[in-house]
């Protein structure tokens, strides 16, 4: 009488069954895909040497602080450039948010530097401190995930800074250090923006 081998111990059963769990994966993330596990949001871009604010105009790569770039519906009356509107300061994306819904016209999507995924710095120049741009695609979140911290001491490129973290307890530690209030995205409006010399 033949004994039976263990199966676990053939070598054809090791490869049918790394053959099966690729199927099952790819089988699994085409699903995914099917059910619309990623929200459907347009992917953030890098900021490029061209891009320049439509508030004031700066070019972008050319400032410290957080950045990022707005994408809108097809039909909105807005300057694009390469399909976003970029922008120089989170503080300049949040004036252009409120004018714009003042014109029934929303973003699709905001996208802004997130201080939680990248190896920021604080620096001082001119006995001011600044904390460094980042502006690669995988540097930015959308705004609606971000905690922020609001008129720290640590400045952007417009001056009094919203710096966004997408972990808020690196929010919370960002301002035990540096000062300012914490906000999420809800909470900002056109009021506490130009508060901070933005007008």
């Amino acid at each position: 009488m033949e004994h039976q081998k263990d199966p676990e111990l053939d070598p054809r059963w090791a490869t049918r069954r790394s053959m099966l769990a690729g199927v099952g994966t790819t089988c699994a993330m085409a699903l995914a895909g099917c059910l619309g596990s990623d929200d459907g949001l347009p992917e953030p871009i890098a900021i490029e040497d061209d891009h320049n604010c439509p508030l004031c105009n700066m070019v972008v790569v050319n400032h410290p602080g957080p950045a990022g770039h707005a994408y809108f519906p097809d039909d909105a009356d807005v300057r694009e450039q390469d399909g976003v509107v970029p922008y120089c300061a989170s503080t300049c994306a949040y004036e252009h948010y409120f004018e714009q819904k003042e014109l029934d016209e929303e973003p699709t999507v905001i996208y802004l530097t997130d201080y939680s995924r990248v190896d920021w710095d604080v620096y001082e120049e001119d006995e001011s401190k600044f904390i460094t741009a980042h502006l690669e695609a995988d540097d930015h979140t959308d705004a609606r995930e971000l905690t922020y911290v609001v008129d720290s001491e640590v400045l952007g490129a417009m001056g009094e800074s919203i710096i966004g973290f997408s972990d808020p307890d690196d929010a919370d530690a960002f301002a035990d250090e540096y000062g300012g209030e914490i906000h999420d995205h809800d909470s900002l409006n056109r009021e506490l923006v130009e508060s901070l010399g933005f007008v």
